[in-house]
């Protein structure tokens, strides 16, 4: 199995689809995409990807990254701000437990927000951080 194609796997499991759903949200075939999760098949166009993307709910760039069409972003963000570093490390700690589908990392919703509704978020964000703070430091 390529490293792409198991990435696929892993995102399509995460989110509970099956090939056939991957497929009929894609409007990828089920057979073409079970190819890429085997190896079976080459490195997917970008357009493929981007439909696999859209459906999977992760970032385009990040799946383009996997499949070797850019260059992976870890090498892009040593280049960037820190703000931008850190923004990517939040990322990836979602990512490894399993949140990153959470509306927090949907840059669409965030056009919605208010500059009075991202303090807010702030706030609350500080408070859950406290509190799991001291969860884990009385462990």
């Amino acid at each position: 199995m390529s490293p792409f194609g198991q990435q696929l796997r892993e995102l399509r499991r995460a989110r509970k689809l099956t090939v056939n759903q991957l497929a009929v949200y894609s409007g990828i075939s089920s057979a073409t995409i079970s190819k890429i999760e085997n190896g079976k098949r080459g490195t997917p166009k970008p357009a493929t990807i981007k439909k696999l993307a859209a459906v999977l709910k992760v970032p385009y760039e990040n799946l383009m990254a996997a499949a070797g069409h850019i260059r992976a972003f870890p090498e892009e963000i040593r280049e960037a701000s820190e703000s931008y570093q850190s923004i990517y490390e939040i990322y990836q700690t979602a990512v490894t437990r399993g949140a990153e589908h959470l509306p927090i990392f949907n840059s669409q919703k965030w056009g919605y927000l208010s500059k009075q509704d991202i303090e807010n978020l702030s706030k609350y964000f500080d408070f859950l951080a406290s509190e799991a703070k001291k969860r884990t430091s009385s462990l």
